[in-house]
């Protein structure tokens, strides 16, 4: 028996079919928790179906509703669907491992709410990704030099600078020391 988080969706144990276990597929208690277990003998007709959902272009608009694209795969394969429940009840007839009708239902619909969970989390990575970036952003603009400071001397700066330091304003290069041009 196996016990699959949303993210994850493991292939049934082989010691299930040979131990004559009843496999079940249940949605637990907890939302975020499905339980999915089956025969082995019924795995391709599982694959096939979620083959179905998982084969469809994925619209990225910059807008989280990867969850709507997921839950629209559920009805655009409901006749694959229903061919694996018929496959999958046929195929469990006389085996030695059953599974009711109502059980390969609930594991088919459990399948398709885990579908429906992975796109939901891909809109929570998404959002969560935007409001990391714009935190980011918003940190960085606060944070950030708010433009390169130069110091810019007009004329008149210079001329007080140097009656400051008591030079003669008037004095020309030539009488200057080399290398202390006035500035």
């Amino acid at each position: 028996m196996i016990a699959a988080a949303i993210p994850l969706l493991f292939a049934p144990l082989l010691s299930l079919q040979a131990a004559g276990d009843v496999a079940v597929a249940i949605r637990n208690d907890d939302p975020e928790t499905w339980v999915v277990e089956y025969p082995r003998l019924i795995q391709p007709y599982v694959q096939d179906y979620r083959r179905c959902l998982n084969l469809s272009n994925r619209r990225v608009t910059g807008v989280a509703d990867f969850e709507e694209q997921h839950r629209a795969d559920v009805p655009r394969c409901a006749e694959e669907r229903a061919e694996a429940v018929a496959a999958s009840n046929r195929a469990l007839d006389g085996a030695k491992t059953t599974m009711s009708p109502a059980e390969i239902d609930t594991l088919f619909e459990n399948i398709g709410l885990i579908h429906i969970a992975r796109g939901a989390d891909l809109d929570k990575q998404f959002t969560q990704s935007l409001a990391n970036a714009e935190t980011r952003q918003e940190n960085y603009d606060a944070t950030r030099p708010k433009g390169l400071v130069i110091e810019l001397r007009d004329a008149s700066v210079v001329k007080s600078r140097l009656e400051i330091e008591g030079r003669d304003t008037n004095q020309t290069n030539e009488t200057m020391e080399a290398g202390n041009a006035g500035y």
